[in-house]
């Protein structure tokens, strides 16, 4: 005789096939939009992918777009928030709060370099498009450059940085170096060593931004 499940219990498993589906969703689509683009990428593929209808795609998201704004929902808090956490919980000198910044942005890299990669690649995608997915990719950038100016600026202030360079400028060589070395970590996996080419990234940057004693 089978066993009847409790009513909390059946409750219970359905939330977790739900809450299953919906990983295997964004699973599918980070996938496929970072090798083949966003607009490429078709529900049928995100579906098929997934191991699921197109049916259980519309269950969860009203549209493609819809999916990206999750991933993007989940990179904003990977970026923004571990970013605020570690430069509020970082040393008292501006130095010590970008170096917990860029190490910070390294670790990302390390652990979720799939979804590091997508925000950089939809950045570019999606530049200029005048969209709601510009919008939104857009504001997540701007919180974190602006972040990153506060701590240049306090920098400057305090003479622990150049002084002869833009804060919005500085910002900008940080982001890039960032970026491209992510960038190259993700294409040469296979021969570079990760923690190792963001310790040199952090010393090349740091060689470049802090004020020594004795120069200008």
């Amino acid at each position: 005789m089978v066993a009847l499940k409790h009513p909390a219990e059946r409750h219970s498993s359905k939330r977790e096939q739900s809450e299953a589906s919906l990983e295997r969703i964004l699973g599918s689509a980070l996938s496929l939009m970072l090798s083949r683009g966003f607009n490429p990428t078709t529900v049928d593929d995100i579906a098929s992918n997934a191991g699921l209808t197109k049916g259980a795609i519309y269950f969860h998201f009203k549209s493609k777009t819809a999916i990206l704004m999750a991933l993007l929902d989940h990179i904003e808090k990977l970026i923004i928030g571990g970013m605020t956490e570690r430069v509020i919980s970082a040393g008292p000198t501006a130095t010590d709060k970008l170096v917990a910044a860029i190490h910070g942005q390294g670790r990302l890299a390390d652990s979720d370099t799939k979804y590091l990669l997508l925000f950089t690649l939809i950045l570019l995608e999606f530049n200029g498009t005048d969209t709601a997915i510009e919008a939104r990719v857009r504001s997540i950038y701007s919180g974190y450059v602006t972040a990153l100016e506060q701590i240049v600026r306090t920098g400057m202030a305090a003479g622990e940085f150049h002084g002869d360079i833009e804060p919005r400028e500085m910002a900008a060589v940080v982001m890039a170096l960032e970026h491209g070395t992510l960038m190259e970590w993700y294409c040469r996996s296979k021969t570079l060593n990760g923690p190792g080419l963001v310790r040199a990234a952090r010393r090349l940057l740091l060689d470049g931004i802090l004020q020594r004693k004795g120069k200008t």
